[in-house]
């Protein structure tokens, strides 16, 4: 009699248990995350945008300045994300992980131009959604952004501007453009790694291209 009574409770503490969080897709909790989503995007479209024509510290600076603002909010909303996709394999989850990823990535390879920091985020978007058609168009452009290509360096021509040189070769670093001003001028050299290991470089006055030189610095000795 005492081993059912025992058997019946324990029985009993079971069913009252609280269920765990699910661990199927389920409208409640994405519902809730998309009504997130949708605060984060509103955050976006309130932040300062880049001025057309902005010079290269200018855009750098605000996109760092918009990131850092938005940051506590998006990265604590990403991280529910996650955990809703770890723990449901929702596929609505695994896309908006992967079109942030993507998101994140086109500000490191189109701003920033910190190409590997671009295809950690392309691949990563990948990894969430491996049908991802864009993620994969990104990583091969990605790879061709890297390293300066010969051909296109030799279409730089002094008195090109800025923006000249962005079409053709695109941005280098931040941290690989340096400025110095003397007696009124801005004197710049922006310098772009190459595939064997050397670097080319770009020289500019009051941002206008008077010299190039596309062995600037010697690849390693191996």
């Amino acid at each position: 009699m005492r081993k059912s009574l025992a058997l019946l409770f324990l029985f009993v503490l079971s069913a009252c248990a609280p269920a765990g969080p699910a661990t199927q897709p389920n409208d409640r909790e994405w519902t809730l995350l998309s009504a997130d989503y949708q605060w984060i995007q509103t955050l976006r479209a309130a932040q300062k945008p880049i001025p057309p024509g902005a010079p290269r510290k200018q855009q750098i600076e605000i996109v760092l300045e918009n990131r850092q603002k938005l940051a506590p909010t998006y990265d604590a909303f990403l991280a529910k994300v996650e955990e809703y996709h770890d723990r449901t394999n929702d596929p609505r989850a695994a896309t908006l992980l992967a079109n942030e990823k993507i998101l994140l990535g086109d500000d490191y390879m189109n701003v920033l131009s910190r190409y590997e920091k671009a295809l950690e985020m392309y691949r990563r978007a990948l990894e969430f959604d491996p049908t991802n058609a864009t993620a994969q168009a990104r990583i091969d452009l990605v790879q061709k952004k890297r390293y300066v290509d010969m051909s296109a360096f030799a279409g730089v021509k002094a008195g090109m501007k800025e923006d000249d040189v962005r079409r053709i070769v695109g941005f280098p670093r931040e941290d690989w453009i340096k400025q110095v001003v003397q007696n009124g001028r801005v004197y710049a050299v922006w310098i772009y790694p190459k595939a064997d290991g050397g670097a080319s470089a770009i020289y500019f006055d009051n941002g206008v291209v008077y010299h190039t030189n596309w062995n600037a610095a010697a690849p390693p000795v191996k």
